[in-house]
């Protein structure tokens, strides 16, 4: 068994990314369950709704990730490190231009976007706007380590920056700062990741930097035209998977938006823990593109683990849903817990919806985004004026999941006839 991980590239790269993800993301849990219980119901609905909205804001930065991703893929199909290098300093300069305007905008809308929030204070917000500014300069590092397929790198990075957060949050409520201490955790541990991809990209900075070789010209017209592309399949995605939260802390009471929150972090235990699945496939699968090599198999492959996993974790899901709440965060939402086997299902859902986007973005099938932003709009509106109570924007949720991933499956089809080899 052993053997044959080591012998599957995909295999190998997946364990590798999903050990270094595992880890973070129970450091995450931990600071949930932390969290959970140290704080009230009412500001823990405060920072699922944030957590929320700095996923939704991030859209940029992960676009740029997916960027970066791809042609840092095909910069290692050349082992063109000063290719490489050249793009990264072209994405700084850009987020420079593009990103400062972009961050004094949000300053001056946050008094509205907090009223709309129910959110007191202008302070947390303020902070969210700093760390989805450090988030794009963030993005151009971590692309370039996946497409150079540093999947080690990327763990260790990913589990440095949880681990500051935990502890920064745990010094913060410490001294009473709640909220805001919470969303400074959020910050430094963003600053952490940075620094540590940073010095993991080493490689690329000296041997890019210094190399002789030369390079092609570089065509920034194609990477433009991928932006877009990559811009509006993040908007779709993050959307379809958190617009629900920012939507229940404006319709429902603050004590059912905590709820809310809390069946939302426990069903996406899933998420987190089958996404390195669609992150490995998107890499390989973007650099078997570029050499014209078949994607089929490697797309089966991820689909069939990734439904594995989640058919088992939804089944323990139903079966024992108040002992996992209970678990987490005690007995104060224990009233709730019948809900939590249907979350796993809009979380399962949502999973594939992903995997099918990773894979058909890196393909470079661009039209599957404009059917998905049309159901993550048309879910938002629904939430917005149907969603006032849990199990309304909940059955709102599995419709528009259902419906953006069968949006998906004739460009899924269609891929596996096209012109690869």
């Amino acid at each position: 068994m052993i053997q044959r991980i080591k012998n599957n590239a995909f295999a190998r790269n997946s364990l590798i990314l999903f050990s270094g993800s595992m880890v973070n993301n129970i450091l995450s849990y931990i600071f949930h369950l932390v969290v959970g219980r140290m704080v009230s119901v009412t500001v823990y609905g405060e920072t699922e709704s944030l957590i929320s909205l700095m996923t939704i804001i991030a859209v940029p930065a992960g676009t740029l990730v997916m960027v970066m991703t791809k042609y840092a893929a095909e910069c290692k199909a050349h082992n063109d490190k000063k290719r490489s290098y050249e793009l990264l300093r072209y994405f700084n300069k850009k987020i420079m231009r593009y990103g400062v305007p972009l961050f004094l905008v949000t300053i001056l809308l946050t008094p509205y976007i907090s009223r709309f929030l129910n959110i007191k204070s202008n302070i947390p917000l303020i902070i969210v706007w700093v760390s989805m500014l450090l988030s794009l300069f963030s993005s151009g590092v971590s692309g370039t380590l996946s497409g150079w397929q540093k999947f080690k790198e990327s763990g260790w990075a990913a589990i440095g920056g949880g681990a500051l957060k935990l502890i920064s949050a745990l010094g913060f409520i410490a001294l009473g700062m709640k909220l805001n201490g919470l969303m400074l955790s959020f910050f430094l541990s963003a600053v952490s990741t940075y620094v540590i991809a940073l010095i993991c990209l080493k490689f690329i900075f000296v041997e890019g930097k210094n190399g002789n070789q030369e390079i092609t010209k570089l065509d920034f017209g194609p990477i433009k035209s991928t932006i877009i592309t990559f811009f509006m399949g993040n908007l779709a995605i993050n959307a379809l998977g958190n617009l629900d939260m920012v939507l229940a802390k404006h319709n429902l009471s603050s004590i059912e938006a905590g709820q809310y929150g809390a069946l939302t972090i426990v069903s996406k235990i899933i998420f987190f823990a089958t996404g390195v699945i669609a992150s490995v496939l998107f890499s390989m699968s973007a650099e078997h593109n570029h050499k014209k090599v078949n994607t089929k198999k490697l797309f089966f492959q991820a689909f069939s683990l990734m439904l594995g996993v989640s058919l088992i974790a939804t089944a323990i899901y139903f079966i024992a849903p108040k002992l996992i709440l209970s678990f987490l965060f005690g007995a104060k939402y224990d009233d709730v817990s019948t809900y939590l086997g249907w979350f796993a299902v809009l979380v399962v859902l949502y999973s594939m919806v992903n995997l099918t986007l990773q894979y058909l973005l890196s393909l470079h099938r661009i039209k599957v985004v404009y059917g998905m932003l049309a159901v993550a709009a048309l879910a938002a509106m629904a939430i917005l004026f149907l969603g006032h109570t849990i199990s309304a924007i909940l059955i709102i949720g599995i419709v528009a999941q259902i419906a953006a991933l069968a949006s998906a499956l004739p460009f899924i089809f269609n891929s596996f006839s096209k012109h690869q080899k």
